[in-house]
């Protein structure tokens, strides 16, 4: 690991990070004191530490001084995280405590600014403007402006620095991973975004929040966001947005020539559980199934305030993991698309799905 001391413009108060890798790594941050600050992962660590310097302000040049760095290009998250763990593992089986900027945001002495990365500096955006938004109508327009106008766009419940649901805030987070910077809407904003939670719906043709847009094209939601990040297509997507390309692209084969054995498809018939029992037939009426798993998760929701909004007490949250060949040659988005064309009379039932999509091939790898 190398170790760099930063300097401070006099007049503009910003960090010179002209020396600052821009790779995959793990850094430390020390302050002025040489006290250790904060321990951090990244794909690009010099995106990061801008980022931190924009959060912390005035107090920049003080908190960050010197940085410890150990670059790891092309590493598996797994591994990356692993170095990261020993790296704050080290630091106390040295006497040290847990530095303040990864103490629990409510901890003693926890100084939250140095999660605040990328868009969580900013706030969301208000489509309503100055005038506000006054019918359906308009809310429509704005959304469609927005996400024309705004290169990596995401609908969210909650703000990047207060999300108020599980799937906005895993999504936020494998967005700020990649350093790209995007724009949110908090659709649960009433005063200067009304009518745009059901209007971005209607636009993306997509039933759940959050939605992620990438130069004008719908990407999907928190399920296919996390598996565009772990196949790392992602940030390619991503910056090729930014950059002004095509946001997507579908270059798999549209067929699936192979012959592959069939997995475990197991399908509910229950009468004591019949949202799970209507999921099941109606995904096995519509897909050449090679393997489905349908978790119920609703235990672990139990008082959710969406769910209870909705008239749901129980068979509210499900995870569906599906195999078929429908899906070769079919973009991620337009996997889940079908998937939910085909429950559309479940889903009024259902507040959270959790959906995993996969080919024959797809799943043989896995």
């Amino acid at each position: 690991a190398s170790c760099s001391t930063l300097d401070v413009d006099v007049i503009t108060g910003e960090l010179d990070l002209d020396a600052m890798p821009e790779e995959m790594g793990v850094y430390a941050i020390f302050d002025n004191t040489g006290k250790l600050q904060y321990i951090g992962l990244s794909r690009d660590i010099k995106k990061s530490l801008e980022a931190h310097g924009k959060a912390i302000g005035n107090e920049a040049g003080e908190l960050i001084n010197t940085v410890k760095c150990a670059e790891l290009p092309d590493t598996p998250k797994d591994f990356l995280k692993s170095v990261w763990q020993d790296w704050i593992q080290a630091h106390m089986d040295g006497g040290g405590e847990i530095p303040a900027g990864n103490l629990p945001e409510n901890a003693p002495g926890a100084d939250p600014r140095w999660r605040v990365r990328g868009a969580q500096g900013k706030p969301a955006l208000n489509l309503g403007g100055e005038s506000g938004i006054q019918t359906m109508e308009e809310a429509s327009k704005a959304v469609k402006e927005a996400v024309e106008t705004h290169p990596v766009i995401l609908f969210m419940k909650g703000t990047p620095a207060m999300p108020q649901c599980g799937f906005s805030a895993k999504t936020i987070g494998i967005l700020q991973e990649t350093g790209i910077d995007f724009e949110a809407v908090n659709v649960l904003d009433f005063d200067n975004n009304p009518g745009v939670r059901d209007a971005v719906k209607e636009f993306g043709n997509w039933p759940t929040i959050p939605q992620l847009y990438a130069k004008g094209q719908l990407i999907g939601g928190a399920d296919i966001v996390s598996e565009m990040s772990i196949v790392g297509t992602l940030t390619k997507v991503l910056k090729e947005a930014v950059d002004g390309k095509a946001a997507v692209s579908n270059t798999d084969d549209a067929s699936e020539q192979q012959d592959f054995e069939r997995g475990v498809v197991a399908l509910i018939e229950d009468s004591s559980r019949p949202t799970a029992t209507a999921l099941c037939k109606a995904l096995d009426a519509s897909f050449d199934l090679y393997g489905l798993r349908v978790s119920d998760e609703s235990a672990a929701h139990e008082g959710d305030a969406g769910a209870l909004e909705m008239g749901l007490t129980g068979e509210s949250h499900f995870r569906v993991e599906i195999v078929a060949p429908d899906f070769a040659g079919v973009l991620p988005v337009q996997r889940q698309q079908k998937v939910y064309d085909a429950l559309s009379d479940v889903m009024p039932r259902i507040h959270a799905l959790s959906l995993v999509t996969r080919t024959p091939s797809e799943a043989q790898v896995q």
